[in-house]
């Protein structure tokens, strides 16, 4: 085998720096692309941050709901705060569920007594530390007559229980 010698041949002149210049040119013409989106990021974090802070405003409120039914149908709320036109509960620093996110809820039930008890909800949640989301459940009940069935030996034994609530219709509102 023969050694080869490579020999690269450099000429000097017109051409010297001309890469400095394309590439600075092209991260110029890049960074004016991205610039841009560094500042979408931010947006959409917080667009996301808020959508998550909603729902889980409106979770809290759901379970507020539940919370009246469950307590209207098999406790008391006599024990909660108002007068016999409207009852008030409060529950604070609750996680809302499915999300790592603390709040607070406050029910109100106008006419507890009535036929047609209105039970109104609010979940809010912190988005930042001066500012609440809030999200609000109206729910318009009815009483109804439920039937027990209940197994005796042998046979099922039909009785008629107290008066339960169920639910008549819902709203959805935001504050």
């Amino acid at each position: 085998m023969k050694n080869m010698k490579i020999r690269i041949k450099v000429k000097k002149g017109k051409n010297e720096g001309s890469i400095l210049i394309i590439g600075v040119t092209i991260m110029a013409f890049l960074l004016v692309f991205a610039v841009p989106f560094l500042f979408q990021f931010p947006a959409e974090n917080k667009a996301a941050d808020k959508s998550s802070c909603y729902s889980a405003a409106l979770s809290l409120a759901e379970a507020g709901v539940e919370r009246a039914i469950r307590e209207m149908n098999h406790g008391d709320i006599s024990g909660w705060k108002g007068n016999s036109k409207f009852r008030m509960l409060t529950i604070s620093s609750i996680q809302a569920p499915e999300v790592n996110v603390i709040g607070d809820i406050e029910i109100r039930v106008e006419e507890p007594s009535g036929e047609n008890p209105v039970v109104k909800s609010t979940g809010r949640v912190a988005y930042t530390d001066s500012l609440a989301e809030g999200k609000t459940a109206r729910i318009i009940l009815e009483r109804s007559s439920r039937v027990g069935l209940e197994r005796s030996g042998n046979s099922w034994v039909c009785s008629l229980l107290q008066n339960q609530i169920s639910t008549a219709s819902m709203e959805r509102s935001s504050i």
